[in-house]
């Protein structure tokens, strides 16, 4: 039921709490609604009245929203792009979009992601053109400057702005070369540590913070053997190919393309499985697909979130997404 405070509420308000949210700047505010920076004003004193709150203090740097503020702006986006939906923005078509999206990936999830995503967006959409480089420590300040559309990492902690979606994981595997002597039987806790491992890691992150089978086995007081660290699947892979080493990732990497024939895969020892179920370290390192708020009502944004969210959540990426938490 419409409630009295809705029906004498101008919608129009929350656009403009939206943007001042955003620019926390009156004058670059007033520009993106096309007002003068007197009428904002006007138009702040009316959502601060609505709202029976400061909303903004004034400082040197801009604007700093207030905790109540702060509560709105985890709410207004969504609510925003429904009301835009429910009016009928101009209606999308991927066929005919000529533009441009940057993407910032981790070396692994590049090379299983980008294949893949370009064979679909050459049939659906052929005028789109994706700009992919690498995730570097200032990702989520480029995302908010528009200088990145998304970004796939291991969203820690991000910024009041930044919307995180998270990417499903799929169980953690041993992955060893076709030739192991592992591969015929049963692998226990003993022959795990006993072999050498390789590693996959993000850059900017530290074992300490990402990997989850590291984490437990120290709780037991156990630890194995790490001989290589590296950002590159392909290189591990011809390591695994080459050697007696072991790899521990999601489950997916051995249907993965071109490696499906150099390496194969095992459930991780029934003891180390247990050890993981008792631990809390199972949800660690998990990655994420980050945007910026700003892209939350962009009908082509919106779309290209979609298409790689099929994309990142199809067995094999999944297995490479996630591979920094094991």
């Amino acid at each position: 039921m419409i409630s009295k405070k809705l029906i004498r509420t101008d919608l129009n308000l929350l656009v403009a709490l939206q943007i001042l949210l955003e620019e926390r700047n009156v004058t670059r505010a007033a520009e993106r609604l096309s007002v003068s920076q007197p009428a904002l004003s006007k138009t702040l004193q009316k959502l601060r009245e609505a709202f029976e709150d400061e909303l903004f203090t004034r400082t040197a740097h801009g604007l700093i929203p207030t905790p109540r503020a702060e509560a709105l702006a985890q709410h207004l986006p969504p609510l925003l792009e429904g009301v835009e939906q429910v009016l009928g923005s101009d209606v999308f078509s991927p066929e005919t979009y000529a533009g441009s999206f940057k993407l910032l990936l981790p070396p692994i999830l590049s090379e299983a992601l980008l294949p893949s995503l370009m064979v679909e967006l050459r049939e659906i959409a052929p005028q789109v053109q994706i700009v992919a480089g690498e995730v570097t420590p200032d990702y989520q300040e480029r995302m908010k400057k528009g200088e990145v559309d998304f970004a796939a990492f291991v969203a820690q902690e991000t910024e009041r702005d930044i919307l995180a979606e998270p990417i499903a994981a799929l169980p953690p595997r041993c992955y060893m070369g076709v030739s192991h002597p592992l591969m015929a039987r049963e692998m226990s806790l003993k022959d795990f540590l006993d072999y050498p491992h390789v590693r996959l890691y993000l850059p900017g992150l530290t074992r300490e913070n990402t990997s989850m089978v590291d984490d437990v086995l120290g709780q037991y007081g156990v630890h194995r053997t790490i001989t290589l660290e590296t950002t590159q699947f392909a290189a591990a892979v011809g390591v695994l190919n080459r050697t007696q080493s072991l790899l521990v990732a999601n489950a997916g990497f051995e249907g993965s393309g071109l490696y499906q024939d150099l390496i194969t895969g095992c459930e991780l020892p029934q003891e180390l499985q247990r050890m993981i179920r008792n631990s809390h370290s199972e949800h660690r390192g998990k990655m994420s697909l980050m945007r910026h708020t700003r892209t939350s009502r962009s009908a082509a944004h919106q779309w290209l979130r979609t298409l790689l969210m099929k994309h990142l959540t199809s067995p094999e990426l999944t297995a490479q997404a996630n591979t920094s938490a094991a």
